[in-house]
């Protein structure tokens, strides 16, 4: 029983270096021009061996990033939206999760919330 404990703590513990590391490197991330399915920045690793490179894992990292780090939030056709945003003032990015379970970045609070809710779909 210890172990199970002790291996869900260093894997929660992992994934939290994880997120710290990733909010390191999503400061020099630049805005994208098009909302499309958030993945791995170019020249991202890991501190996982490959972990950019594995989907699962990914995802995992990106959905408790978004939970520990969420920021602002919005709302569209009665739905509340939590949202990071990160990069500059003057050429701020979004990151929402949409109701596909799909992770999306954007560089427009408004168009992120429409693809969150259905309205649109997300470039791939």
């Amino acid at each position: 029983m210890e172990s199970t404990t002790t291996s869900s703590s260093s894997s929660s513990s992992f994934i939290s270096d994880e997120i710290a590391n990733l909010e390191k490197y999503m400061k020099f991330v630049k805005t994208p021009s098009q909302t499309r399915i958030f993945r791995p920045p170019l020249y991202y690793q890991s501190l996982k061996s490959r972990g950019e490179q594995d989907p699962s894992f990914w995802k995992e990292v990106a959905i408790a990033f978004l939970d520990k780090k969420k920021n602002t939030d919005t709302a569209r056709n009665g739905c509340q939206i939590p949202m990071y945003q990160g990069g500059p003032p003057h050429e701020p990015y979004f990151i929402a999760i949409d109701n596909r379970d799909q992770i999306i970045i954007g560089p427009s609070k408004k168009i992120v919330a429409t693809h969150v809710v259905g309205e649109l779909e997300v470039l791939i």
